[in-house]
């Protein structure tokens, strides 16, 4: 089981049990600002069981409940902003057998302290109130995504691939009333990660299309098609900049993943740009800390605009994209937040393994930093990341060269260094 300050994962009846919801939702509901919370599931076969557990334990604690079923994460983000506290019963991209839960105090992810409070083995404090309700709920954040985006002219046609995800029913929904023209790919799975999934369906049947939209399981995560090819994740966080840019907005933290491309193609507009760690809650704390607008992780394809919702909004970056099409933005766009080679791999190992591999890494670079696990810049266009995942008992490595041939010889030596390291 993996409890970060990405929520709560593990495997069902293996390493996380409904005993776990219980407690982690105790703890939860000690620090909460307010006795109402907004919670949402996604389309996992356990989502409903550990929900009703959810409720049932904050209910007991005297918090009031206000259930909005199946729903993707950004919706529950949104809604919580009005109540303090929202909680989503899912495990995000992780494989199906998976499941978790992911905390929302005032509109934003927990930090890590709000964290180590909820996996703490901590008293719980005894709360005066009485037993809470749990009632259903219905959002309103389709009509918020249309007031910020506004009405589309000249209907983009943009077909969705839903995998069978708490995006399915919405997303065509809030897409059809921006003004564009919608088609759906059904799903007989449930798909739980576009940015892993060749998606050859939705490229083959998005040809007469000026786009295709991919989401996750609970639709935060979004990947694009575009030009009869699948585009990396960092292209629906550059489009979503390129969009903002033209809203003017100025202070941009991007993740430490994130292609250097986007990075230059604010610099060179006059914004300014921080990098934070990998994951959303890290991105979103160095938003509030350095009063950036807007940010996002370019390995997902995570998207946030800090003035709508402090989580990665795959649903609100399609509407942005779709939003760009008339007029050839999003393809000028697109043709300079990609072209460079970007791969991400993972392999076994912890930090330890990064701890004793620091002064090879250095070894071969002109720049390191140590913020998360260790970047290295090899030249202006060419750098590496090694770092443990926050979802998984994995390392994560990623790269960015001017060429995938470029990139995958810098991976295959970094793979030799680890492998090295693990050996001694």
């Amino acid at each position: 089981m993996k409890v970060t300050i990405s929520g709560v994962r593990g495997i069902i009846g293996d390493d996380y049990t409904l005993s776990h919801t219980i407690s982690f939702c105790k703890r939860f509901a000690d620090i909460m600002p307010s006795n109402t919370c907004v919670m949402g599931r996604d389309t996992r076969p356990t989502g409903k069981m550990i929900s009703d557990v959810a409720s049932a334990t904050l209910a007991s604690a005297g918090v009031d409940v206000l259930d909005l079923g199946i729903m993707p994460t950004p919706s529950v983000f949104f809604e919580s902003q009005k109540y303090g506290a929202g909680l989503i019963v899912t495990s995000s991209h992780n494989p199906i057998q998976w499941n978790g839960l992911k905390f929302i105090l005032n509109g934003r992810g927990v930090n890590q302290t709000e964290i180590n409070y909820i996996k703490s083995n901590a008293d719980q404090k005894i709360r005066q109130n009485p037993y809470g309700d749990t009632r259903r709920f219905t959002s309103q954040y389709a009509d918020a995504v249309c007031r910020i985006i506004k009405k589309i002219n000249n209907a983009p046609s943009i077909l969705i691939d839903a995998g069978g995800g708490a995006a399915t029913n919405i997303a065509p929904q809030i897409l059809k009333k921006l003004g564009c023209q919608t088609d759906a790919i059904p799903s007989k799975r449930i798909r739980t990660d576009p940015t892993s999934d060749s998606l050859d369906k939705l490229v083959t049947e998005s040809a007469g299309y000026d786009a295709g939209v991919a989401f996750d399981t609970d639709g935060d995560r979004m990947v694009l098609v575009m030009n009869g090819a699948v585009q990396p994740p960092d292209a629906t966080l550059g489009l979503g900049i390129a969009a903002a840019i033209k809203q003017e907005h100025k202070k941009f933290v991007i993740s430490m993943d994130t292609s250097a491309l986007i990075e230059r193609y604010i610099t060179d507009r006059g914004g300014k740009v921080w990098r934070a760690p990998v994951g959303e809650a890290n991105v979103v704390n160095s938003m509030i800390r350095n009063d950036a607008s807007v940010g996002g992780e370019g390995s997902s394809g995570g998207f946030i605009l800090g003035e709508f919702n402090y989580c990665r909004d795959g649903i609100l970056a399609a509407g942005l994209i779709a939003s760009m099409i008339p007029g050839g933005f999003a393809q000028d766009a697109l043709k300079e937040v990609t072209g460079t080679g970007i791969i991400r791999e993972k392999v076994a190992g912890n930090a330890d393994t990064i701890q004793n591999i620091i002064e090879k890494i250095k070894s071969i670079s002109t720049q390191t930093d140590m913020t998360d696990g260790i970047r290295a810049i090899i030249d202006e266009d060419t750098w590496i990341l090694i770092r443990p995942s926050n979802t998984e008992d994995i390392i994560r490595i990623s790269a960015e060269a001017m060429t995938h041939n470029q990139c995958r010889n810098i991976i295959k030596r970094v793979k030799e260094i680890i492998k090295n390291a693990q050996r001694t």
